[in-house]
Order: C-alpha cells, then structure tokens, then sequence
C-alpha cells in the first residue's frame, strides 16, 4: 500500500516520465495506490490553475483511494509537527502513511529525512 505525497500527483499531472511510469506499474500490478486528502486540496488550488482543468484532475484523483483526516491522524500530525518542524501538509501527510501503515513515495527530500526512521519511505 503506497501514499502518494502531492509532488508525486504533480508531477505525474505535468508528465513527468518517472512518475507516470511509477504509477502506471503500480495500477498494472494492482497496487493499491491512495493520497491524503491534503493532496487534494494542495493539487486544486494550484496558482495558474484554470477551472477546466480542475474536472479533469478530480478525475484524476478518482483512480486512487482517498484517505480523509480522522482524529487519530490529526492528533498525529500535531505531534509530528511539534516534534518535526513540519509544515501542516507534510504533517497530515506523514501522519496519514503512519498510522495507515503505507509506504510514503515523495520526492521531497526534507520529508524523506525526517520521515525515513517512522515509516518506509520511496523517492522516485
């Protein structure tokens, strides 16, 4: 089960080859594939980004499995943030991998060093 950070989304979103071809082996081998619903709302409010294209990104977001913010992630994510110095998507995310027991797949290497001792971690 793999967690994918916003970076991953967008880039895969803007073409980038390592991130689609990531993805699309993933879903060809039946990975499951999800991103915290933080993602979501960092994806959709994207500077520049034209209202008909947001359409087509929440149906892009509908191949994967949304995970929304409980109380335990939130009060995680306040703890990884005091503890972290994490800003408060990081947090939502990194607490979201933890306790759904998920590989993290980001390309933001801050993240990858203070996440890598509390969960795996892949960059691509």
């Amino acid at each position: 089960m793999y967690l994918l950070d916003s970076n991953i989304l967008i880039n895969f979103l803007n073409g980038s080859k390592k991130e689609v071809s990531w993805i699309n082996n993933a879903k060809k081998n039946n990975e499951f594939l999800g991103f915290s619903v933080i993602s979501k709302i960092e994806i959709l409010s994207l500077s520049g980004l034209r209202e008909e294209k947001v359409q087509d990104i929440e149906n892009f977001l509908n191949l994967f499995s949304e995970s929304h913010l409980s109380n335990d992630i939130a009060l995680l994510s306040a703890r990884l943030r005091r503890s972290l110095k994490l800003s408060l998507g990081d947090g939502i995310i990194l607490a979201t991998a933890i306790s759904r027991r998920m590989i993290l797949v980001t390309n933001d290497k801050t993240l990858i060093k203070k996440a890598k001792n509390l969960v795996d971690v892949i960059s691509l």
